[in-house]
Parts: structure tokens; C-alpha cells; sequence
């Protein structure tokens, strides 16, 4: 049986009750899964991802970012970033510069970063100011010299959300890792992201 590696970093501007486990989560309740490790900050799994063969088996692992004063183990060794955008907080904008900022100093800015701005449909009072926060954060990424994708991600959506992160690892399986592959999934309780 072969044996793919899909390593990914991730970023939240609300690391409250919109960060990247539980988006992650979302999408692992929709497919068939078998957990390898799983922290506050970690989500390592294998499954079979779609278009693979039967026997083609993925080892993926989602480490989130959430401590952007210090630099991490293997942040550089990735297929692709994701950033996680909450429209509906008005302090999105400022967090998202600071993970720009921090990702520039820190991360492998080659690589794609698959950026998606959150918003719920289903919540009846639709806030202006989450289109304001989108147009700001469109024209910061557009003066950027990332590569990025940016995509509305509905919260209320799960189908939307399951087909969201698997682009996401389709585009991962074909985008290789490149530099040192650490073997331990994370070190110590700081949180650290060692990379599998």
C-alpha cells in the first residue's frame, strides 16, 4: 500500500470559535477518516482521497498557528497554507495583516496559500461590515506578492465546506513538500508544528 504525505499550516483570525480544528472537523465528519493524533493546535489523519486509488492511503496533518510571536519547527516544510478569514469580527483586518506579516517572516511565501473568508448565510441579519472587511483584505492580498486563491467559505454549508478542504488536499497530493521532513507530529505543549 502506498503512502502519501500531505502536511499543511494554518491560520485563523478568530481562534475563539472559528479556527482551523474545527473547520477541519466539519470536513472530517463527511469522510471516511482514521484519527492519528489530535491536539488544540493539530489535526493528523490518514484517508483515501477522492480520484486516488483504493489502495493509495494519505497521511495528512493540519497544525494551526496560533501564537504569532514565536517562529515553529517545519513551518516551512508544507504543500500549501491556509488562511481562515472571519468576516463577521471587525477585528479580522488587523489579525489578518498581523498573520500576512508574520507569514512573510516566517513561512515558505512560494507556496499557495488558500485563503477563505467566513461568513454564515443562514444568520438573518447580513453584516455590512463583512463586506467591507472582504474588500479590505481583497486589495491587501491583490498588493501582495503571494500566490493565493481566495474563496467565501458558508459556515453553515457543510457540503460546501467538505468540497472547500478537499480542493484543498487534491491540490496539496500534487504539490510536493520541499526541505526536511521531521518525524514527530508536534513538540512539546507549546504547541510547536514539527511537520510528519
Amino acid at each position: 500500500m502506498s503512502d502519501d504525505k500531505i502536511q499543511i499550516v494554518a491560520f485563523s483570525t478568530n481562534d475563539t470559535d472559528k479556527n482551523p480544528n474545527h473547520i477541519i472537523n466539519t470536513f472530517l465528519e463527511q469522510q471516511n477518516h482514521v484519527i492519528l493524533k489530535k491536539t488544540r493546535n493539530t489535526i493528523a489523519f490518514s484517508t483515501t482521497l477522492e480520484g486516488s486509488s483504493k489502495s493509495k492511503t494519505s497521511r495528512i496533518m493540519i497544525c494551526s498557528i496560533l501564537n504569532l510571536e514565536r517562529e515553529y519547527t517545519g513551518i516551512t516544510d508544507v504543500n500549501c497554507y491556509l488562511v481562515f478569514i472571519d468576516l463577521e469580527n471587525e477585528a479580522s483586518k488587523e489579525k489578518f495583516d498581523s498573520i500576512l506579516s508574520y507569514m512573510k517572516d516566517y513561512c515558505e511565501i512560494t507556496k499557495k496559500i488558500f485563503v477563505f473568508g467566513m461568513i454564515n448565510v443562514n444568520k438573518n441579519e447580513e453584516n455590512e461590515n463583512s463586506k467591507n472587511y472582504k474588500d479590505e483584505i481583497m486589495t491587501t492580498l491583490k498588493n501582495s506578492e503571494l500566490t493565493y486563491e481566495y474563496k467565501d467559505l458558508d459556515l453553515s454549508n457543510t457540503k460546501e465546506i467538505f468540497n472547500e478542504i478537499m480542493n484543498v488536499l487534491a491540490y496539496s497530493s500534487k504539490n510536493a513538500i520541499s526541505g526536511k521532513i521531521e518525524e514527530d507530529l508536534e513538540k512539546g505543549q507549546s504547541g510547536s508544528c514539527n511537520i510528519i
